[in-house]
């Protein structure tokens, strides 16, 4: 497994057994950030509510450390998603390839990828959507622990970031059943399934 920087992939010449090739938009982006706004506030305040019934032991101010920690907390989360990505990737024969997607010279995003290795339509969506059915229901059990308070933002912005993966997915069952998706680090690609 390897980290690197990427920059965003230009137009390419597909070969014949290519259905197609996906990668989202700067309006795609933009209307994931959008979406995501409601996800995050719900999230936030559902597992806030299973935080302040929990163990939490609340105090009564927030510092700079609080917040420091937050931020740490929600990087390492972003960190946690792109291996449950990698994890599920590897489990169905991939080398999976981590870094951080940048736009512009403007880094906007974590990914994992699996350079040339093609996955069934099944074992794609599994590995799109791992993150969000593995730690989406985790985060209940643990804001119910007494440090729930501080994962209550870095689980609810994960499950906001899934929107991407969701949307992913949408793609993915949009194409024959069939099909075989290779991952890249900023869409995927569809290829025919070999006769």
């Amino acid at each position: 497994m390897r980290w690197k920087m990427a920059e965003q992939l230009q137009e390419r010449v597909l070969p014949d057994s290519v259905i197609s090739e996906w990668h989202p938009s700067k309006a795609t982006i933009r209307a994931w950030s959008l979406l995501s706004l409601p996800i995050v506030v719900v999230a936030f305040f559902a597992y806030m509510l299973i935080a302040i019934h929990g163990e939490t032991h609340a105090e009564g101010s927030i510092g700079l450390g609080h917040i420091l920690l937050v931020v740490a907390l929600s990087l390492g989360m972003f960190c946690v998603h792109e291996a449950v990505h990698g994890v599920a990737m590897f489990a169905f024969g991939g080398r999976p390839e981590f870094g951080v997607l940048k736009n512009d010279g403007f880094p906007v995003g974590f990914y994992t990828t699996t350079p040339g290795h093609r996955f069934s339509r099944r074992q794609y969506l599994v590995a799109i959507l791992a993150p969000l059915a593995v730690l989406a229901p985790l985060g209940v059990p643990a804001c119910w622990l007494p440090i729930g308070g501080y994962l209550v933002i870095p689980f609810a912005v994960q499950l906001a970031g899934c929107i991407g993966d969701v949307s992913i997915a949408w793609h993915v069952l949009r194409m024959p059943s069939d099909a075989v998706c290779e991952d890249l680090r900023d869409g995927t690609r569809f290829w025919k399934a070999a006769a």
